[in-house]
């Protein structure tokens, strides 16, 4: 880019503030068809930006754009108008984007313009031929063999050709519009092998990441065409990743593309696009709950086995005082069984089947391995790992090539956790790496044993590419220091390929929406799933009724009881004694206050279901709803009789009690529930309350103070809870001085001043 040429000198008039509104305002403008008021605003940014080149461009298609208005008015026909205006807005686009990269690179603070003027007249073809000789070079010194040379020559060379990669990597990510002759070199360079397989990677990565600063339509038809013309799943899966999360981040500029919709088009016959998208798709939703499995793992999972470390370690030696191997654990039937008693199986259980399921159980762990100076070097973050690249050589040392090979495949773990791995790796002293690399190397040895004993399965291969790339991305999207200035696109709440056209073809499959409504329900995302079920409804390619009872039980967790009858009542049409799908009706007329028709339900459960426990409490607090406190107190007698060891009807029974103002037997229960179970906050407060309509104010306050306790002495919440039995208390005779002197007397004791 010429950015010394005397066009580019000028003295910024507008504020950055105000370049950025207009240039926002300029292509919603362009959004929104309103091509007119675009030019005005355009003219007014080529105007501060004073490029005589940009100014005529933008005449040539104002030009254009008379014209076609002249001959609309004049009423002749022409079957290229759409296509006209169609070229026009997209070269308004693109003329918008260099008038902003114009005006901002040339004291931008953003890595973008950094880049941009760092490598100010640097050619992409330049960079290729000096990044190809710094291979040959390198593969000189690591073939011919040399007494003098040392590993020393071997990592001078190889931070050359790396240092070169890093360069082509921004060189390409910075380009904007893409030329035809890079275009025609990056095709060359990455659906040929004239490069090695990470470097075609990294500059897939490179025209994703420029795409999320600017739409580039030449970047995007390259990332498709990769993906239809490499040889590599390595380089294909990524481009077709990187390909699908540009269109969601782009969707009005691709979604009006007749080349990337005919591109799209184009693909559909290929053989394994269709698992390709569904499971990009899949793995897309999956990383939308990578913030919950992180907090689940790290405040849960790591903190109980973390709790238990001394007992293990207890455990674990032997007689004399020496840890044993982990491995004889399996050979041991008592320390087995500790372990299931100590709850360390079912937590390993549950990782692993988080693992299985391809959720990002590793993001807890590597986080905060990610400020090591490798992960500075922007391309380091979409780099595929390689056992021969420096980090790893100089981390592990140049021995260490069969333990940088377990690492490499390592199953679960993304490219970007194992070079945190390796880095770590080095900080460790040597009797510790020997240790882990001996486990690992006896891992691998397992886990080739296993690929060999049974078929080898590409498409199992695929899906683990995909699985780790995205994990990849979203590290990147989440974790690099200056990810805020690209497009979130994984902040997206959608992440959703089924509204893009024609991939609707592919994603609004049965067999993935069934998938993606069962992965969004399980983790939440209930509006995604109602989505997926109720089109998987609609598209009659399901003859399974439950799928009624799928979107019904989704609209209730998404609050939506109506609908959720709706669904809850076709289902009942063809299975009227379906007990779980009554007892879900009952629970949606009770949301919407409708007692007796919820009543009515619960009762036809309980019919089916005479010895539930937990339905004869609901049917009791359906009643005490309806006001029938008296019906409702022999409803939780009956829950009480049913159940032993359990005592969940105690508090329903005092409560009950107190509202019958059978004071004497809320008490009773109120104290079995001090003295047998765990009292809350809200327990004392309520026998707080009974001792207070006794006339017992001394122990009254006494027994608030400590509900105030378990409340974190939080004056302010007990004073609300407080007031909220107000209407009650008053009901029982306890006046409104008395309600208002009470929280003064519990908030203000000594031991709370």
């Amino acid at each position: 880019m010429p950015h010394q040429s005397k066009e580019t000198d000028y003295h910024s008039n507008m504020t950055k503030q105000e370049i950025d509104n207009t240039y926002r305002r300029a292509r919603q403008c362009i959004d929104d068809a309103e091509v007119r008021d675009a030019f005005k605003l355009l003219a007014s940014l080529i105007n501060e930006l004073g490029r005589a080149s940009l100014s005529d461009e933008l005449g040539r298609l104002d030009m254009s754009y008379t014209l076609m208005l002249k001959y609309l008015e004049q009423g002749v026909m022409d079957p290229q108008r759409d296509d006209i205006l169609f070229n026009i807005r997209q070269s308004l686009y693109t003329l918008n984007d260099k008038c902003f990269i114009g005006l901002m690179e040339q004291t931008g603070s953003e890595v973008f313009y950094a880049r941009r003027r760092e490598l100010a007249g640097t050619s992409l073809v330049s960079i290729i031929e000096d990044y190809r000789e710094a291979l040959s070079n390198l593969s000189l010194v690591q073939t011919v063999p040399d007494p003098e040379r040392d590993n020393h020559a071997i990592l001078s060379r190889l931070h050359e050709a790396e240092e070169l990669e890093t360069k082509l990597f921004n060189r390409v990510w910075s380009s904007f519009p893409l030329t035809s002759e890079d275009a025609s070199s990056l095709r060359l360079c990455i659906s040929g092998d004239i490069l090695p397989v990470h470097t075609r990677c990294l500059l897939v990565s490179a025209l994703f990441l420029g795409l999320m600063m600017f739409y580039d339509e030449a970047k995007l038809l390259i990332l498709l065409e990769v993906y239809t013309t490499s040889d590599d799943p390595l380089t294909q899966l990524r481009a077709l990743t990187c390909a699908l999360l540009t269109l969601l981040a782009h969707k009005k500029r691709t979604s009006s593309s007749h080349a990337v919709q005919s591109r799209l088009e184009a693909m559909m016959d290929m053989a394994e696009f269709k698992h390709d998208v569904w499971n990009i798709q899949v793995q897309l939703a999956r990383s939308r709950n990578t913030e919950n499995i992180k907090q689940r793992v790290r405040n849960d999972l790591i903190p109980n086995i973390m709790k238990m470390r001394p007992d293990i370690i207890d455990k674990l030696k032997d007689k004399d005082s020496q840890i044993v191997d982990l491995s004889d654990i399996e050979a041991n039937p008592d320390w087995q069984q500790w372990l299931d008693q100590s709850g360390i199986t079912r937590k390993i259980e549950e990782f692993n089947a988080m693992q299985l399921e391809g959720s990002d159980v590793f993001i807890a762990t590597f986080s905060h391995l990610k400020t090591f100076p490798f992960f500075k070097t922007l391309s380091n973050w979409f780099l595929p790992f390689y056992p021969a690249h420096s980090a790893v050589v100089e981390n592990l040392g140049p021995s260490r090539l069969s333990l940088a090979e377990s690492i490499q495949h390592a199953p679960y773990l993304c490219n970007s956790d194992k070079y945190s791995f390796c880095l770590s790796l080095g900080a460790l002293p040597e009797s510790q790496r020997s240790m882990m690399s001996a486990q690992l190397e006896e891992q691998e040895a397992a886990l080739n044993e296993a690929r060999h004993a049974e078929l080898p399965d590409e498409r199992r291969k695929r899906v683990a590419i995909i699985n780790a790339f995205v994990q990849d991305l979203y590290r990147f999207f989440k974790l690099f220091s200056r990810r805020r200035e690209f497009i979130g696109v994984m902040d997206d709440a959608g992440l959703d390929l089924t509204d893009c056209m024609p991939l609707s073809q592919v994603t609004r499959d049965a067999h993935v929406l069934e998938l993606l409504g069962t992965l969004y329900f399980k983790n939440a995302f209930y509006d995604d799933a109602i989505k997926c079920f109720t089109r998987l409804e609609a598209s009659e390619s399901t003859t399974d009724d439950h799928i009624y009872q799928k979107i019904g039980f989704a609209y209730q967790n998404a609050n939506q009881y109506d609908n959720a009858l709706t669904y809850y009542k076709r289902y009942e049409l063809l299975h009227e004694d379906d007990a779980w799908n009554i007892r879900h009706i009952a629970a949606c007329y009770r949301a919407l206050g409708q007692h007796d028709k919820a009543l009515e339900y619960y009762r036809r459960v309980e019919s089916m279901n005479p010895d539930n426990v937990s339905l004869t409490l609901t049917i009791g607090h359906v009643v005490l709803e309806q006001n029938n406190t008296s019906e409702a107190l022999q409803q939780y007698f009956k829950a009480d009789l049913m159940e032993n060891s359990k005592h969940r009807a105690w508090r329903p029974i005092a409560w009950c009690s107190f509202l019958l103002s059978d004071y004497d037997r809320a008490l009773d229960y109120y104290d079995r529930i001090r003295h047998d179970d765990v009292p809350t906050a809200q327990d004392l407060l309520n026998m707080g309350h009974v001792l207070l309509c006794q006339g017992k104010t001394q122990e009254a306050i006494a027994t608030y103070r400590e509900s105030l306790h378990l409340m974190g002495n939080d004056n302010k919440k007990f004073r609300t809870a407080f007031k909220g039995d107000a209407l009650t208390l008053r009901l029982h005779g306890v006046t409104t001085v008395d309600q208002t002197l009470i929280p003064d007397a519990v908030c203000n004791a000594p031991q709370n001043q």
